[in-house]
């Protein structure tokens, strides 16, 4: 074989393997994340966390994949909390309220498994996922509502994706946002947030300049909005301070953030001790191996070591 056969034989070779290659690539999948926490705070899919004050129903999120329909509506009660929340996945609607599950107009008890979704008791959460789309909703539950919810989609965000947590940016445009996502209750009022100093929040943003540097000043304004007339609820402001400290995660923070704002952790039933990261489901006699999707970590509450948790 000549040099100039060689070298055309060993490109083609080269433009096989690399050819090869590529029919193997995968595209990465995204993971978009809207949260609702406190008395109004909403971090959307994309852009910067802004705040709402309103006890008015809105559409959190709203999209159709494949003719079907895909929503989130929340309302909050006079308390700051979350006391009204309706999914919507393919025509089957889930009610959360005053602690229930409603599934179709029926309370429901947990695990709750149907064809178009699964509601489980995540750690210290309740977890819906659709059987459907990658689309999950994670709330918490207090005494007197719901104060912290998420929604979570892995899948690039749908072009007639709608509410507070829609995709476009937010700058100079979250007003527009907010109106076009109320929905009509002529008994609610949307509030201006109040422009009030308060002592904690700059006590907080004091010692988070380095962590969040050019998103400090921003929180901080968020920290006011959120805690005004809801200075002892920690139901309300200890959210906010948990999601800023864990974006932070540094241990400096993690260490002074629960004295400084007093928010105890989260109280766990019986001898149950909490645990920031543990396995989402407790073993138990009626399950000692939960499956692997039930192993995912997130706040928790665990038997003491070496206990198996005999009432699950």
């Amino acid at each position: 074989m000549t040099t100039q056969r060689w070298i055309l034989a060993f490109c083609l070779s080269l433009a096989s393997v690399f050819g090869t290659v590529e029919l193997f690539k995968t595209k990465e999948i995204q993971t978009y994340t809207c949260r609702t926490f406190g008395s109004g705070i909403v971090q959307p899919f994309k852009g910067k966390s802004y705040y709402v004050r309103s006890d008015c129903p809105f559409k959190l999120t709203s999209f159709n994949v494949n003719r079907g329909e895909y929503s989130v509506t929340i309302r909050r009660g006079h308390n700051g909390l979350l006391v009204q929340v309706e999914i919507i996945i393919n025509k089957v609607t889930t009610l959360l309220q005053n602690g229930h599950v409603v599934v179709q107009n029926k309370s429901v008890s947990l695990p709750y498994d149907h064809t178009y979704q699964h509601i489980v008791k995540y750690g210290i959460y309740t977890k819906l996922r659709s059987s459907l789309l990658p689309f999950t909703v994670t709330w918490h539950n207090v005494d007197g509502g719901i104060n912290s919810l998420w929604v979570t989609l892995e899948s690039e965000l749908s072009t007639d994706m709608c509410g507070l947590c829609g995709k476009q940016n937010l700058a100079g445009h979250r007003h527009e946002l907010i109106r076009d996502s109320q929905l009509h209750d002529l008994r609610c009022k949307t509030r201006d947030p109040v422009l009030q100093k308060n002592h904690v929040c700059s006590q907080f943003f004091r010692r988070t300049k380095s962590c969040l540097q050019d998103n400090n000043s921003h929180l901080h304004q968020l920290c006011r909005d959120n805690i005004f007339g809801f200075e002892n609820s920690h139901e309300v402001f200890c959210p906010f301070f948990q999601e800023v400290a864990s974006q932070c995660n540094q241990s400096r923070i993690n260490r002074f953030w629960r004295r400084l704002t007093r928010c105890e952790k989260p109280s766990c039933p019986g001898d149950l001790i909490y645990e920031k990261k543990g396995p989402a489901f407790i073993p138990s006699c009626s399950n000692p191996d939960p499956a692997p999707f039930y192993q995912e970590l997130t706040e928790t509450c665990v038997c003491p070591r070496g206990e198996r948790n005999l009432f699950l």
